[in-house]
């Protein structure tokens, strides 16, 4: 692999103004050097996860970009609000999607950073945990903690002028949460290179190559 890395960010609310979507944006002054975070804008556009719909020639349109925007990326990052104790259903709709077809996912084996921001106070290590167990099913690899929880997101994230743009950009003000992030997005890069993502999917890449056995009579 070479030195650079391309990662797939994915803000799992659809509100203008989430506080997912900045705080996804506010991650690239952070990563690693060579590290692109390039942020997937059509989650919204999936329909309804529908077997019916998913043929051998592929999915509808929104969905065969979202499958291959994760197929070329080197890593994926999934920043998500927490709704109902949990996570929302366009997350679950598009990890679903990501999931199939089941034999050549888009997922498999891909190394995942989650994160969670949200206007409350104790909450997103729900979400954060039925994220992973979700991911870990898709036979993807799923950065440990410790996890960047934003609650009261509206006080840890704020626009800040950009020394060479001149731009407003959203920035995590909070010294602890802006040194984890960092520290998560170092180990995303560790376990991209290292191919960490191999082990996650190892066990169903041989079982299918059992049933192909089986199946030639070999």
């Amino acid at each position: 692999m070479s030195g650079s890395l391309r990662i797939l960010g994915v803000s799992g609310s659809l509100r203008k103004e989430s506080f997912n979507t900045r705080l996804l944006a506010a991650l690239q002054p952070l990563a690693p050097e060579g590290m692109q975070i390039d942020a997937f804008d059509g989650l919204g556009d999936l329909p309804l996860y529908n077997q019916d719909l998913d043929l051998r020639s592929g999915g509808p349109d929104p969905v065969n970009r979202w499958r291959s925007a994760i197929s070329e990326a080197d890593g994926l990052i999934i920043v998500s609000p927490e709704y109902n104790g949990s996570i929302p259903g366009v997350v679950k709709n598009a990890i679903d999607w990501a999931s199939r077809p089941m034999a050549n996912a888009a997922l498999h084996g891909k190394c995942v950073l989650t994160m969670v921001a949200t206007p409350g106070r104790g909450l997103g290590r729900n979400a954060l945990t039925d994220l992973g167990r979700v991911l870990h099913d898709t036979h993807a690899h799923v950065i440990s903690g410790p996890w960047v929880v934003l609650s009261e997101a509206g006080d840890k994230l704020a626009d800040v002028e950009d020394e060479e743009s001149g731009q407003l950009v959203p920035t995590i003000t909070d010294p602890f949460a802006k040194g984890i992030a960092g520290v998560q997005l170092n180990a995303l890069a560790a376990a991209i290179k290292a191919d960490a993502g191999e082990h996650a999917v190892a066990p169903l890449r041989a079982f299918f190559e059992a049933g192909r056995r089986m199946r030639s009579g070999a």
